[in-house]
């Protein structure tokens, strides 16, 4: 879980690396629930320094994610530059962490946010032409494997209700548990590829309305492509910017790069509520394991809010705005 690092800590990082001077101003991002980004200034350049902090990640799991980052970006899409330390390696390790430098992309976080149309055309421009792309990488072991924010891990969550405060409906729960189990073999057997899965607005850096950068590949998963776009449209659809409407922009764009079927597209409802239960059942569990964060309880409770609301929009009524048909 996120980490608070003083700036000795960080200058360590900083060290590792050719030309890039002291560190005159530095705090850590507050979006974000796993990893501990920090803005870094010094006299020479403006950049992120990303922590890894995530449970059980493994040095092949960055090792991926670096790779396939470096990848992206050369091929043009909106994502950061991983720089290479003065050993020649993308990862520098401070205290057994894994660390990363990045080139700072400009630009405000969109956690909780209003979207503007644009912005939700050109992010499903962005997912669509990644998934093509990453079809270059066949290899789905060197993700991270059981991993709970993978939606084909989903019934793993089911022991984590036993978390929940008697304020929580149960039975709200227990139904998707159970929707998901009724399209579990038909999800697995869906066209399947490497995926970002986490390409919504508190990954989204904006600068004057426009995209300029999609971050975070730290929950990457080879995953049916649907699951992509479910986990996109839960927050920027269905959430703090509930705009219905805007799924429908976002499957239009993205299938202009991307094939979707029909049986894809109707798997669509059941997956979203269980990324919203993932939302709700992992962050309620990390609260009552580890230790309350004020801002990961606020999430529970307006993803659980937002849920009974999604839940209440109805399948038909979803599939009819989204446009499946």
């Amino acid at each position: 879980m996120r980490q608070e690092y003083n700036q000795y800590y960080l200058q360590n990082i900083i060290d590792n690396y050719l030309d890039l001077g002291c560190i005159k101003k530095f705090f850590l991002y507050k979006s974000g629930y796993e990893n501990s980004n920090y803005y870094i200034e010094t006299e020479y350049g403006k950049y992120v320094v990303k922590v890894f902090e995530g449970f059980g990640i493994q040095t092949a799991n960055v090792e991926f994610e670096l790779e396939v980052m470096d990848f992206c970006f050369h091929n043009k899409l909106k994502t950061p530059h991983v720089l290479t330390n003065q050993y020649g390696k993308l990862i520098t390790f401070i205290n057994s962490k894994h660390s990363i430098v990045m080139d700072l992309i400009e630009g405000e976080n969109m956690a909780e946010k209003k979207l503007s149309d644009v912005l939700v055309v050109t992010a499903a421009n962005e997912a669509g032409w990644m998934d093509v792309l990453l079809k270059n990488f066949k290899d789905g072991n060197k993700t991270r494997q059981n991993y709970e924010w993978d939606l084909k891990n989903t019934l793993l969550l089911e022991p984590t209700m036993r978390f929940l405060s008697p304020s929580f409906d149960r039975e709200i729960f227990v139904e998707i548990f159970n929707d998901f189990k009724r399209i579990k073999d038909d999800f697995s057997s869906l066209p399947k590829g490497l995926i970002h899965n986490d390409i919504v607005p508190h990954n989204w850096l904006v600068s004057d309305g426009h995209l300029e950068g999609i971050i975070d590949f730290s929950d990457m998963a080879f995953s049916p492509y649907i699951q992509n776009i479910a986990v996109s449209l839960h927050l920027i659809a269905f959430c703090y910017n509930w705009n219905p409407e805007q799924g429908r922009l976002f499957i239009e764009q993205y299938t202009k790069f991307n094939f979707l079927s029909k049986q894809e597209l109707g798997l669509l409802y059941v997956l979203i509520k269980a990324r919203f239960l993932s939302f709700v059942l992992e962050f309620n569990r990390w609260n009552e394991e580890y230790s309350l964060d004020e801002h990961r309880r606020q999430t529970v409770v307006d993803h659980y809010n937002f849920l009974q609301r999604f839940i209440k929009l109805g399948e038909t009524e979803f599939n009819h705005i989204v446009g499946i048909n």
